[in-house]
């Protein structure tokens, strides 16, 4: 399958920032009181708007100028990297609903196993590290993450 690089990351950021636009309302409220400054949603406004312009100025490029790079995707090749974006997603779903320490005890194990590593010693200490990542966020960071249960 050839992707044409611009037109696509063009039209889909496009399509990102629009909807985006519209729900920065329902997302960020407006202080009661005005006290002259900025409004807090005036950074996203900026940010989507930018992101809007370039993907015009993407769609542009490849529909009228026809600079493009096409990139050929073969599943075949990309089978192993589709699977760990999979894997990663399954990490934070695994994390929302029963916690951070469940799914490093689940999922990085698995995503190891599909990366082809096979010493217990990697796996335990990848465990280890995970655990210590989280009680980092709790005690140093002070910033907590859900441990079990989500």
């Amino acid at each position: 399958m050839n992707i044409r690089t611009n037109l696509l990351s063009g039209i889909i950021f496009g399509i990102f920032s629009i909807i985006f636009i519209l729900l920065v309302p329902s997302q960020i409220a407006v202080p009661a009181f005005d006290n002259g400054g900025p409004s807090p949603r005036i950074i996203p406004y900026m940010v989507l708007g930018g992101t809007l312009i370039s993907s015009v100025a993407l769609i542009i490029q490849s529909l009228v100028f026809k600079k493009e790079r096409i990139i050929i995707f073969d599943f075949k090749f990309d089978k192993a990297a589709l699977t760990i974006l999979g894997i990663m997603i399954l990490f934070g779903a695994v994390m929302l609903n029963f916690g951070f320490i469940t799914s490093v005890v689940i999922v990085l194990p698995m995503m190891l196993f599909v990366l082809g590593e096979r010493k217990p010693f990697i796996y335990g200490f990848t465990i280890l590290g995970g655990i210590g990542v989280y009680y980092l966020f709790i005690e140093v960071f002070n910033i907590s993450l859900p441990a079990f249960g989500g």
